[in-house]
């Protein structure tokens, strides 16, 4: 019989960073915390949280043989490479004007990289176990609350601000989940908390972390430049600063990511994506949607179509307020969708603003 720390060797060997079992049971709390989030319309344009229950209970009806819950972490966090600043404003000027990625999306898209390790640990456990030993596989698109799985399988606690803070990676890392028939010990649950510390509420630009404990996404840059499918509200343009996909502000500036270790899974660094910035007069380029596709099909950033990727841009573009960008605004008011002319038309006032003030 397959033990619990079989498993977690073999996850080892596969590449993943941490594993940790915990029992597929229902988390009262955590489901209350999300109806009522909910309820008070904090999820934003994410409608499919509003049926979290029916969608949780048919997916536990497909696998009534679920017995163990493995929950798998990998380490994405890599150093920016294109910058000794990385938290200083892009370069502008006579350089290229540039909007800043968030760290999850420098390289390639997560959901299949892991999708590919997922295959792997499958083989090594089914062949290890004499039989064919069910998995449903979960990476962020599945109904189960992976944060408090995770620590309910002792990777750490759920911290202010919303996100995983591991004992090993801190804030820095993918949570991956395989549901199966195996009969495992389950691990210890993490207890902790942060304490006092409220350096990611304070540091938030837009005051999306809520002292209540809930992050309100629609006002978050994170949901913003990613989830949200219209116009940005005018009043949070200039607080997104220089981010064109996601943020990191709450993360970085987490004591708990002291404890970051550079990532050993190439395919997540800059080096495969991306990167950590993008430039945004070049995104205008992109005439297409199949052409943006293209572009981006290997990257998290296609989470984002191309409207959306280009409003952000505008609303950088206007944040930075390089009289460089005024052609390429200009331009993008005969763009057909209405969503990105808006957003440039706002851009070009910026940045007039900002000239006429110097003047």
């Amino acid at each position: 019989m397959i033990t619990k720390e079989r498993i977690k060797a073999l996850a080892q060997e596969v590449g993943f960073h941490t594993c940790g079992i915990a029992i597929p049971k229902p988390f009262p709390e955590a489901e209350v915390a999300l109806r009522e989030w909910s309820s008070q319309g904090k999820h934003g344009e994410m409608k499919y949280l509003e049926n979290y229950e029916e969608r949780k209970n048919q997916f536990w009806k497909k696998f009534p043989d679920a017995k163990s819950v493995i929950v798998l972490g990998v380490n994405y966090f890599s150093r920016d490479i294109s910058s000794p600043h990385p938290s200083l404003p892009p370069q502008r000027g006579e350089g290229k004007v540039v909007g800043r990625v968030a760290r999850y999306a420098w390289g390639e898209d997560y959901h299949k990289v892991i999708a590919r390790k997922f295959d792997l640990l499958k083989e090594k456990i089914r062949a290890e176990a004499g039989y064919d030993v069910q998995f449903e596989s979960a990476v962020d698109t599945k109904p189960i609350l992976e944060r408090a799985l995770a620590q309910r399988a002792g990777f750490g606690f759920i911290g202010k601000q919303t996100q995983l803070l591991s004992l090993q990676f801190g804030p820095w890392l993918f949570l991956a989940e395989l549901i199966t028939d195996l009969e495992l010990e389950a691990d210890e649950p993490f207890q902790g908390s942060c304490g006092t510390c409220r350096l990611c509420i304070d540091e938030c630009p837009t005051q999306a972390i809520e002292e209540s404990g809930y992050l309100d996404a629609r006002k978050c840059i994170a949901y913003l430049t990613i989830e949200h499918k219209t116009e940005i509200p005018i009043e949070l343009r200039s607080k997104i600063g220089n981010w064109v996909f996601g943020c990191d502000e709450c993360l970085t500036v987490c004591p708990y990511t002291a404890k970051q270790k550079e990532t050993d899974w190439p395919e997540l660094t800059e080096k495969s994506g991306v990167g950590s910035q993008v430039d945004l007069l070049k995104l205008f380029e992109i005439k297409s949607n199949r052409e943006y596709e293209e572009k981006f099909q290997k990257s998290p950033i296609s989470r984002a179509n191309r409207k959306q990727l280009l409003r952000n841009a505008c609303v950088v573009l206007g944040n930075l307020g390089s009289e460089k960008a005024l052609p390429t605004l200009k331009k993008a008011l005969n763009e057909s969708s209405a969503l990105i002319r808006e957003h440039a038309r706002w851009a070009i006032e910026q940045i007039q603003n900002l000239i006429s003030s110097k003047a």
